[in-house]
């Protein structure tokens, strides 16, 4: 994405049923989720917000999953924009902490995304867990999926790690406000 604020991405968090066995609702596994079934957050980015007075905002950027529990992230893009990583961010191409290493992008399991082609990050730096979102192809969407398992309990904050929001090297604005490119992740036992 470009570093304005207005092409920067607007993200719902919305928790999805979880292989029939359990619900996952409101942000937060519900205890009677047994421990083999896999939670699924469910990400929509979405794109195209120029001159539509939108800012880039989260609706439910704080989630609790379980520790030891599969966890698939499912992240939907509309967004066609890139924001081309550089410098210390270089690292936020590659997949990490995901189950082989890898995510499903656009239907191809692969192990990075180019720097060039980066729209968003989904990371959660203190669980090594990165996913790189790859900008969608203009007027169509791309479905990107990682599954995790997180190996210690806390709260966790996770980012956006690419350029999108504002300042000079468009690090700033949405990037930095709780609920916009940034959120908690917490794991309970």
């Amino acid at each position: 994405m470009k570093n304005t604020v207005t092409k920067a991405a607007a993200l719902a968090l919305a928790m999805a049923p979880v292989l029939g066995a359990g619900v996952v609702s409101g942000g937060t596994a519900s205890a009677a989720t047994p421990s083999h079934v896999t939670e699924v957050m469910q990400i929509l980015t979405t794109g195209k917000l120029a001159g539509s007075g939108e800012q880039p905002r989260i609706t439910n950027s704080s989630w609790t999953v379980h520790k030891g529990q599969t966890v698939t992230i499912k992240i939907v893009s509309f967004d066609d924009g890139a924001a081309p990583l550089m410098g210390k961010y270089m690292k936020y191409t590659k997949v990490m902490g995901t189950v082989g290493g890898k995510e499903v992008s656009g239907g191809k399991s692969v192990t990075n995304v180019s720097d060039i082609n980066v729209s968003h990050t989904f990371t959660i730096a203190a669980l090594g867990f990165n996913m790189p979102i790859a900008a969608a192809p203009t007027g169509k969407s791309i479905v990107v999926t990682a599954t995790f398992t997180p190996t210690k309990t806390g709260t966790f904050t996770w980012n956006c790690y690419a350029p999108c929001g504002t300042g000079t090297v468009g690090m700033d604005g949405a990037m930095k406000t709780n609920g916009w490119m940034t959120g908690k992740v917490k794991v309970v036992s």
